[in-house]
């Protein structure tokens, strides 16, 4: 998870100045002194320090004992190194062969690094030989200033994967979120749906606000009865097992739901909702209809009705822009926005009644 109100601390902004000079000198040029930025920039000697620090220890530069700092030579390796979750199954088996089409085409190598969380990702940056690095943190683990700070400032172009970053010269791709909670309130309506409720199956952070949001904006564009279903989900917390429960104690409540369209929030938590549903007795579709986020994994029951995100995309604009950036493209974008699409499982049914035409006449 990327927060979006990211506030960078004068040595981070610093730091960040301080890269974008070495880029425009020559590799072993000697680069400014203490005093100089000191002087350039109005800030303290301490703030100086902590920024040369970073980009020594990322590689960008080079202390030389009482000569002063020193613009690295940068080798290239022709691989991309990505850094993936270890934990998310379908996303592990699937990316990684997407990735390698675009990197083939491209002329790198892949590297895949799996992380156990984002701090031990962004603690293996340095070590990595690689000419790029493609990141895709944990959704639940928020990225700090910091940490954000310490990949910008690596010597080679770093890209988030499904993560809007609203910081100038950061690299990313990512899903078009509110568009994909848009695309599934049209669905459900297209399918004669005006009865719709979400199901806030994980914790609410950024990326899951926006899908909200776009759900909540077209229902209310449509004046379409709408209802908001919220375990609270904290971060840490196992997301099926806390939205099953709460689904089992809002069916005690209401053994007939209020709505005939439910948008889940994600996939698995997806499946805890299906089995809780036939356990009082309620079938899906022919109850109510059912669509969520993700990919319907192997180990599914149903053939859910989903918005998918396009990983091939991702994998494609992703290494499109390391590929611009080698190929020092004038105004390449730092980022592409990738619009999801809709996978026509079997848990949305169509209940729009057909006009019958007037007999006898």
């Amino acid at each position: 998870m990327v927060e979006n109100n990211i506030r960078f601390s004068r040595a981070d902004q610093l730091t960040q100045h301080l890269k974008e000079r070495c880029r425009k000198l020559g590799i072993g040029e000697k680069f400014l002194s203490v005093r100089q930025i000191m002087d350039e920039f109005n800030v303290s000697q301490i703030t100086v320090k902590q920024a040369m620090e970073r980009l020594c220890e990322s590689g960008v530069l080079e202390a030389q004992e009482r000569r002063g700092y020193f613009v690295r030579h940068a080798p290239r390796y022709g691989k991309i190194a990505c850094l993936i979750p270890a934990e998310i199954s379908n996303l592990r088996w699937e990316f990684p062969g997407l990735l390698l089409r675009e990197t083939s085409a491209a002329g790198f190598e892949q590297i895949i690094v799996d992380m156990p969380s984002n701090a031990a990702g962004i603690a293996m940056l340095p070590e990595l030989k690689a000419d790029a690095i493609l990141f895709m943190p944990y959704g639940h683990e928020p990225i700090t200033p910091d940490q954000l700070n310490r990949m910008m400032a690596q010597p080679v172009p770093v890209v988030i994967l499904y993560g809007t970053v609203r910081v100038e010269g950061c690299r990313y791709v990512d899903n078009d979120n509110e568009f994909c909670g848009m695309l599934a309130a049209t669905h459900l309506l297209m399918n004669g749906h005006r009865k719709l409720a979400v199901l806030v199956s994980e914790p609410e952070v950024p990326l899951v606000r926006e899908r909200i949001a776009g759900f909540l904006k077209c229902a209310e564009a449509y004046r379409l009865d709408i209802e908001v279903l919220n375990p609270h989900i904290r971060v840490g917390e196992h997301s099926p097992t806390k939205s099953g429960e709460f689904f089992r104690r809002y069916l005690e409540a209401n053994p007939e739901p209020g709505f005939t369209g439910l948008f889940v929030l994600s996939e698995l938590p997806a499946q805890e909702i299906a089995r809780t549903a036939r356990e009082y007795g309620l079938d899906i579709p022919e109850d109510f209809s059912l669509i969520t986020l993700g990919r319907s994994s192997r180990e599914s029951e149903l053939d859910f009705t989903t918005i998918n995100s396009r990983r091939d995309r991702v994998a494609h604009y992703a290494v499109r822009l390391v590929k611009e950036h080698f190929e020092q493209v004038k105004n390449a974008p730092t980022h592409y926005i990738i619009t999801p699409e809709i996978h026509f499982g079997k848990t949305v049914k169509n209940i729009n009644v057909p006009q019958l035409g007037k007999a006898g006449k």
